[in-house]
């Protein structure tokens, strides 16, 4: 079996396969294309790579001979946001979106450059709101020097892009050196990216995110920024009368197939037929369509499993509203559904690796206490108190308008505090390297032949 050492092993001579083609290569495309894989290797394996700065300085001594000369124009108003890939699921896209919303609503001159695609919803969405889309020209090196000069006309840069996007990390170099700063947000607060020892910040998500990047990205500086809430009138979300929200009492869960990781892992099977079967509870999972992973399940587990797969935000907030508590996707968990429950005043279950997000004290260590807390709920309730102190945090805390303050107060130079306080030694930074090392799942790059003898 392909796990622990042998995993690790295999992971370090792929890791130094990749690096000795980009050193031996001159073609700078070939390189382009090289590094975009060894960042998603990384990414998608959850190694214990988290960052390779050396790898950035390599490529961009490389190519700065071949950029030539860009401009830098002496007035420059406009806050650029930088987005890889833009998705009608999933939190990080409404998260640089609202963003830009928000501060286009202040009269701030704002702008998106997507480096890759975005799905019609996101660029209508944006167009409605009058925010400019600009976008890199032409592919590999020429696409690179369209990239920088759209950096170079900005008076700052806010880098939201996948942990792959070496093109956009070269862009902040440049950036960088020509007196623009750059703020990296980091949604790669679990796994390896390119970016954040080029940027002049780092912005947090978590306690976890801040933690890490202390120990393995080498920072020039971090701030806060967290997770924003939707926007949403929870009352207006429940006089909903559509026939497609259930009458009954459920329970509900949000997230993409990675996040339950049903092919590595039993937990969370065994968990829904903990739920659905011997507590006969109703259980509506969104993001999920695929019955397979679950057609071991009772009769009765079955039946009480409902799969709506990919509904769209506002979808899933009638769903969640109507919910009588949300369970968070584990082994991977947190993001912005469980911010809108709490927000929803929502009770919140689940048993995942604490990440220092606000409200983490719902989380059960394993699977065992999970189920001890949902049936003491079951029994009697959980205090509205609890409840209802956590929805005002998150209303004060996390909404758009106060991430977007404390995105603002970053770019001015402050280095914005968490607003909470969490037990950082609660937190294990390397859990989800070492639950990645016990099954055999493995992505390979598609150039990479491994003998199978």
């Amino acid at each position: 079996m392909l796990a622990g050492d042998n995993k690790q092993q295999l992971v370090s001579k792929i890791d130094g396969v990749i690096l000795q083609a980009i050193s031996n290569s001159q073609d700078i495309a070939q390189v382009f294309n090289l590094a975009e894989h060894y960042g998603k290797f990384h990414w998608l394996n959850t190694t214990d790579r988290w960052a390779c700065p050396e790898l950035e300085r390599h490529i961009f001594q490389m190519v700065e001979p071949f950029i030539g000369e860009l401009i830098v124009p002496s007035e420059r108003t406009r806050t650029l946001h930088v987005l890889s890939e833009g998705y009608d699921t999933g939190g990080h896209t409404p998260l640089c979106v609202n963003i830009l919303k928000e501060q286009k609503r202040r009269n701030e001159d704002v702008a998106i450059a997507i480096t890759r695609q975005a799905t019609r919803k996101v660029i209508d969405d944006l167009s409605n709101h009058s925010i400019p889309i600009v976008r890199p020209a032409h592919t590999g090196l020429e696409k690179l020097k369209s990239l920088c000069q759209i950096f170079l006309t900005s008076k700052h840069v806010v880098l939201h892009i996948h942990p792959d996007d070496i093109m956009s990390a070269l862009a902040a170099m440049i950036a960088e050196r020509n007196g623009i700063q750059c703020h990296f947000v980091n949604h790669a607060d679990l796994h390896f990216s390119y970016g954040p020892s080029i940027c002049s910040s780092v912005l947090e998500i978590t306690w976890a995110s801040w933690l890490t990047s202390q120990k393995y990205r080498h920072p020039k500086s971090q701030s806060f920024l967290g997770i924003p809430s939707s926007t949403f009138d929870l009352e207006e979300l429940k006089k909903t009368e559509d026939n497609s929200i259930p009458s009954f009492p459920y329970f509900i869960s949000v997230g993409g197939v990675q996040k339950y990781q049903l092919q590595q892992s039993n937990e969370f099977i065994d968990f829904v037929e903990y739920l659905c079967g011997t507590k006969n509870q109703k259980l509506v999972l969104i993001g999920l369509s695929d019955r397979k992973p679950f057609e071991n399940l009772t009769d009765r587990a079955q039946k009480n499993l409902a799969l709506l797969g990919i509904q769209d935000r506002t979808q899933t907030l009638k769903l969640m509203a109507a919910s009588q508590a949300y369970i968070d996707s584990f082994p991977e968990g947190g993001g912005t559904s469980v911010i809108n429950a709490m927000k929803m005043g929502l009770p919140v279950f689940g048993a995942k690796s604490k990440v220092g997000m606000y409200g983490d004290d719902y989380v059960s260590e394993n699977t065992g206490d999970l189920k001890d807390a949902i049936d003491l709920f079951l029994e009697s309730g959980i205090s509205q108190t609890i409840l209802q102190e956590r929805a005002t945090f998150v209303n004060e805390h996390f909404s758009i308008a106060a991430c977007t303050d404390r995105l603002e107060r970053t770019i001015a130079g402050e280095s914005v505090d968490i607003p909470y306080q969490f037990d950082t030694n609660s937190i294990d930074l390397t859990y989800y390297q070492k639950r990645w090392l016990e099954h055999d799942k493995i992505y390979i790059p598609p150039f990479i032949k491994i003998n199978q003898k």
